[in-house]
């Protein structure tokens, strides 16, 4: 019998199939819970594989089922901890329905997105998750024909692909009635990658909130083009040569933020009695004493299991198109924000004057 000796090797199908004295092909329909099986059978055979220690192979299933039963999940920095709870979301769902994930990080780099998209395919994964991914070039387009996809946070609007994301007018919303409700009117805004959609629709929110609350609207507020650390101290020592300063600054992500904490402390920028700081994603560090960041926190472990249900809806042949899931974010007030001091309402004052 299969298993007795000392190097064991791995019991087959037909391991099973000897062991019950049955054709494999009556073998397999148990195994594979077919109709047109007897219940005797059946639990016979199955019964029989536990006791062999039989497990199916995923390879050869695969290959019955023309997939492989892996799905590939393309990151734009994997090294951003907001990517975390994503990923947990996810694994939450290919776990319970045994899928491989295949990991890439882009680092936002569209031509290194197309190598890696070519190699899924070239892998013939069943899938494919786009968490903050380039989606509008004919190039990446050609990548995603003929496979099942679904993405997050950037999408292109003259597509109709399947999508989930958050709330992005809400979420500055929320932030900048926070500052204005503090006292603030001359209210910085840090952006992102400006091909992301994300930031073109934060941008435009923050526009018409300024306008229609009656806000500065100096154009030198509206600062850059990346996130992380470093694209935060960029754009602090942008923030901090302008006369007047801004009274508030709110961060493309926390990452950026700290950056601009990094930079303010140098110069002995006091945050929040200087100016206050919102960021977004309320990562980890984010309520680390000394950072105490006022943050917008989105649900995104649930939106990692609801986009990588999607792509399983996909893969079992549903029609998703235009599909899309947005979802609401939560105001996290810590100590990075307060009512401007006397000093900075004097300057912001003087400034108009003048």
């Amino acid at each position: 019998m299969a298993g007795t000796t000392g190097n064991k090797r791995r019991v087959t199908i037909k391991d099973v199939a000897e062991e019950c004295g049955l054709a494999l092909s009556t073998v397999s329909n148990a195994l594979t819970n077919k109709s047109y099986v007897t219940d005797e059978t059946r639990r016979k055979v199955q019964e029989t594989a536990a006791r062999l220690g039989y497990r199916a192979s995923a390879i050869a299933r695969g290959l019955r089922i023309n997939r492989t039963s892996a799905i590939g999940v393309l990151v734009a920095d994997v090294a951003n901890p907001s990517v975390v709870d994503h990923l947990r979301g996810i694994d939450d769902v290919t776990t319970r329905e045994n899928l491989s994930v295949v990991l890439c990080n882009t680092d936002d780099s569209e031509a290194r997105q197309i190598m890696l998209m070519q190699t899924l395919r070239d892998r013939q994964v069943d899938g494919m998750l786009l968490l903050s991914q380039h989606c509008r070039t004919p190039a990446v387009r050609a990548q995603l024909d003929g496979v099942p996809f679904v993405l997050m946070h950037r999408r292109c609007r003259e597509f109709p692909d399947p999508y989930v994301g958050t709330d992005n007018r809400q979420a500055v919303e929320v932030a900048m009635q926070h500052l204005i409700d503090l006292g603030h009117s001359r209210i910085a805004f840090v952006c992102g990658p400006h091909v992301s959609s994300t930031v073109q629709e934060r941008l435009h929110a923050y526009h018409e909130i300024v306008r229609r609350s009656g806000l500065d609207t100096d154009e030198r507020l509206v600062v850059g083009d990346d996130y992380g650390i470093e694209a935060g101290h960029k754009v602090a020592t942008e923030l901090f040569a302008l006369d007047p300063r801004p009274t508030a600054v709110i961060a493309g992500n926390d990452m950026t933020a700290l950056g601009i904490i990094e930079v303010a402390r140098e110069r002995g920028i006091r945050i929040p009695a200087d100016m206050s700081l919102v960021g977004a994603d309320d990562i980890p560090f984010a309520k680390f004493s000394g950072v105490d960041l006022t943050t917008t926190r989105p649900p995104r472990r649930k939106m990692g299991v609801r986009v990588a249900e999607m792509l399983i809806r996909l893969i079992e042949g549903e029609d998703l198109a235009a599909e899309a899931h947005i979802f609401a974010t939560e105001l996290v007030v810590r100590g990075s924000t307060g009512a401007p001091t006397a000093a900075t309402r004097r300057t912001r004052r003087r400034s108009r004057i003048s």
